[in-house]
């Protein structure tokens, strides 16, 4: 009875495709209805765009045939950046993002973005469809914004641009593999010289303006050659047949065609943090200071991205070649010589991850393998923690991890969120993603090392090689690592006897994928005493300097402990979709 009433369902959903004849009416009706006044002279748009001190360094980039690389560890700097370059593009801006929500910093992008495409800037836009601006008459508006402003949406469920709770049940039902095919790509292109690749999407808690709720995240700006590489990966997903202009949606046909556009406000009184922000993008002297002074002459930079034909291809051998990014990290993992330093929101191994890094320790034992994750208390995705939990054991032993797990209230909250949010109301959470091999070469993208990462979603990265960059990457990341900010992650100490049988039967417990129920774990999370010493697990001395803090740290007795635990312990076989 419920396969007939999904059926019937999506029967519904696919007998109502408007006809070709009513796309192209609509498509015309947009290009009526779109914006084409220019506050610029057409003859020169570029009398508009605020100047720039970048400018210099792509000079310099393309002469010296050196790129150069910005750290973008901190949020508000990394949206102020954007708001900067936005200002002073002069003929095109790219943009590929997992999330953009319509919230405070979302809508001041998007106005933005609006106000350059009224110079005369062409803004193209592709949004993954899963989880962008909320509703169908807002994707409308964008539709119909201005003649120099586009946005695509790729792989659209049911060829809607929103997802309702039943367009996503019914999905989930009928059409899991096709829902699961995400575009977790993000860069931001300006001009094909200065690109942004890295974690952030665009909504409040990737730039440190959320009250609740605020990542810990990094981008990197890269300025120079590997420009051209952006772009070409752009126009491959821009050209796409997997990626569809939103007027050609079902649900935004309809709206456009029944003039049921929503009416933003674009040039609102913005709140005080918004306002000045956007006067900040203009001091010439303070981009300087923070983008350009910051900046670092690479060695060498490469733009990975996968393909989307890596989502929809099925010939294994064929597929290998759209997988850049996943095997780049693989190859990248494999070549380490005496470190391994990670950072990812979601320490969850795919099976080629796992048996790469396992290959990896056993042939050569003495490379440091070190990663900074989230704890249950940090993460915003508690389904995938409990996997993480279910292969602790595995990560700590077969493979040599030294693992530290994020805190939701870090010591120095102030310092990298802002006064105004470092208050016991908001929590903070790892989004960043980044390696650094051999203390010379640098990875920063939007790639998580997990199985998501490498079969569901395509992805993008930054590949740096530079000692300098990996110099200042390490410290970045071993500050998340402190003790006031990570717990360490050790094993249990061991109870004569008693630790070898409960071992051996933890060992069959956790290999099942269902019934994982028996309760002693191998290991806990530990905080350094007051006073003491830091020291790594396999000291001696480390029971003594260390006091274990249990499972779930800064974690009460709530709803998402124990669905945690249930998850660990009956839901292993759903790892895969995580």
């Amino acid at each position: 009875m419920i396969r007939f009433v999904v059926l019937i369902s999506i029967l519904a959903l696919t007998a109502c495709h408007p006809s070709q004849k009513v796309i192209k009416q609509v498509n015309q009706l947009t290009q009526i209805k779109k914006d084409k006044s220019l506050k610029c002279p057409a003859t020169d748009i570029t009398l508009c765009a605020i100047d720039t001190p970048l400018s210099t360094l792509y000079q310099s980039s393309i002469q010296n045939k050196q790129d150069h690389v910005t750290l973008l560890d901190n949020g508000e700097e990394s949206l102020l950046i954007r708001l900067h370059l936005i200002k002073a593009a002069q003929k095109s801006i790219d943009i590929q993002t997992f999330i953009w929500v319509n919230d405070e910093a979302g809508h001041l992008v998007l106005a933005e973005l609006l106000e350059a495409a009224k110079r005369g800037v062409k803004v193209n836009i592709i949004i993954d469809q899963l989880f962008s601006m909320g509703n169908s008459w807002f994707l409308a508006e964008l539709a119909t914004l201005h003649e120099n402003f586009t946005v695509k949406m790729f792989n659209p469920t049911f060829n809607e641009g929103h997802t309702s709770a039943f367009d996503f049940f019914s999905a989930l039902a009928c059409c899991l593999s096709n829902l699961n095919r995400r575009m977790h790509n993000k860069l931001f292109l300006v001009d094909d010289k200065y690109g942004i690749n890295g974690g952030r999407n665009y909504q409040n808690r990737y730039f440190d303006w959320d009250e609740k709720f605020n990542y810990r995240d990094r981008d990197a700006l890269a300025v120079g050659m590997v420009a051209q590489q952006m772009k070409q990966s752009f126009n491959h997903f821009w050209q796409s047949p997997w990626v569809v202009p939103v007027e050609n949606l079902d649900d935004i046909v309809y709206r456009i065609l029944n003039n049921q556009e929503n009416k933003s406000s674009w040039l609102m009184a913005q709140k005080p943090k918004a306002v000045q922000l956007n006067i900040k993008a203009f001091d010439y002297k303070l981009m300087e200071k923070l983008f350009v002074e910051t900046a670092i002459a690479v060695d060498g930079v490469e733009y990975f991205s996968d393909s989307p034909e890596k989502l929809f291809i099925k010939n294994r051998e064929t597929k290998k070649k759209y997988k850049q990014m996943s095997l780049k990290i693989k190859e990248l993992i494999l070549s380490a010589q005496s470190s391994l330093l990670m950072q990812t929101p979601y320490l969850v191994l795919s099976k080629k991850a796992y048996k790469s890094l396992k290959s990896l320790h056993k042939k050569k034992p003495n490379v440091d393998i070190t990663v900074s994750t989230n704890s249950l208390s940090s993460t915003d995705a508690f389904y995938v923690y409990a996997i993480s939990f279910k292969h602790k054991k595995k990560y700590l032993k077969n493979i040599g991890f030294n693992i530290f797990e994020y805190k939701q209230s870090p010591n120095y909250k102030t310092q990298m969120f802002g006064e105004e949010f470092a208050n016991k109301d908001t929590r903070f959470g790892l989004h960043a993603k980044s390696i650094v091999i051999d203390k010379n070469i640098s990875l920063i993208g939007s790639h998580n090392f997990d199985h998501r990462s490498d079969v569901l979603n395509t992805e993008s990265g930054l590949i740096i090689e530079s000692k300098s960059m990996s110099e200042l990457l390490t410290k970045k990341i071993k500050i998340d690592m402190l003790p006031g900010n990570s717990w360490t992650i050790a094993a249990n100490k061991k109870i004569p006897v008693l630790s070898f049988f409960s071992g051996l039967i933890a060992n069959v417990s956790r290999s099942l994928p269902v019934l994982d129920i028996w309760p002693f774990r191998y290991s806990s999370s530990f905080q350094l005493r007051q006073g003491k010493k830091s020291l790594p697990t396999n000291h001696p001395d480390f029971y003594k300097n260390y006091k274990n803090v249990g499972s779930f740290p800064d974690v009460g007795l709530s709803s998402k402990q124990i669905q945690t635990i249930m998850i660990t312990y009956f839901l292993g076989f759903a790892e895969p979709f995580m």
